[in-house]
């Protein structure tokens, strides 16, 4: 039987469902004044740990590459997972919460095993995937992120500019990867994450996180052709009043319209490039 650990990250005491396949995982455990019990800690072993505030979720990926021998390697968020109902197009949908016994978890084994990554489906925004970080975060971080990229690994180059020109985004740094895939994976987005923070001032909380979501784009772009892949949709869980609005949202929106993504971008906030140090 093959060893699928699907990693349910976290940077505060919540509760994750019993399931053979959900192994719940503190983030940032080192910048925290507990560990959480029951919980795996990214702390230990070969770390990141301290990192987790630009980092985010990444500092328990890089603990799982250092220190857990596994055949796939999934990442989810503790509101966040993916859902195996390869029916549906939309990119997400909303629950109250986390029942593996009502979201087909029993026979998700046999579906991962018959692939070599799975991705959240993308999500249309109706502008580019680089306009769009640049209306979100900080565009001079995802400009020289390209250029590193373009010097580290200059074969990747056509599959960056078809991604990031591209208006799909896959959005949580959610994934599921066989073994040679997730290392595969983890070496290059590592050493690519290395590489800037040399280069900027990372002070900024979530700027690796946030750019390591559009790196997976890339990567999978560059990947896609020689591996067996999947698009699932993400599943979001709400407590009970939020649940209420996002619903009565997403009924009258639909994840992916371009109503939607206009009138997210009318009411959204764009981070200033004033904000962006680069070192000489």
């Amino acid at each position: 039987m093959a060893d699928i650990q699907l990693f349910v990250c976290s940077h505060k005491s919540t509760t994750v469902p019993e399931h053979v396949l959900l192994k719940p995982l503190q983030v940032g455990a080192a910048l925290a004044g507990e560990h959480f019990q029951g919980f795996l800690h990214d702390d230990e072993g070969e770390n990141i740990s301290a990192r987790n505030r630009t980092y985010c979720e990444l500092t328990g990926q890089y603990w799982a590459w250092k220190n857990i021998q596994a055949d796939w390697y999934g990442f989810f968020h503790y509101r966040r997972y993916l859902y195996p109902d390869t029916d549906t197009r939309l990119p997400y949908i909303i629950r109250r919460e986390p029942r593996p016994d009502r979201m087909g978890y029993d026979r998700f084994a046999e579906l991962i095993e018959q692939y070599d990554m799975i991705l959240p489906i993308g999500e249309e925004m109706y502008v580019s995937v680089r306009e769009h970080y640049a209306q979100a975060h900080c565009a001079k971080d995802l400009s020289l992120t390209e250029e590193l990229l373009g010097q580290l690994y200059p074969e990747m180059a056509q599959a960056q500019e078809r991604y990031l020109s591209g208006g799909r985004c896959l959005f949580g740094n959610i994934f599921i990867m066989k073994r040679e895939v997730f290392r595969d994976y983890c070496q290059w987005l590592f050493q690519l994450l290395d590489a800037f923070d040399c280069a900027v001032d990372c002070r900024r909380p979530r700027v690796d996180g946030y750019l390591a979501e559009r790196m997976l784009g890339v990567y999978a772009a560059y990947r896609k052709r020689d591996l067996r892949t999947l698009e699932l949709p993400r599943i979001h869980f709400c407590e009970r009043r939020e649940y209420v609005t996002q619903r009565a949202i997403n009924a009258i929106l639909p994840p992916g319209t371009k109503i939607r993504a206009r009138i997210k971008r009318a009411f959204g906030k764009k981070v200033g490039d004033t904000k962006c140090v680069i070192r000489t």
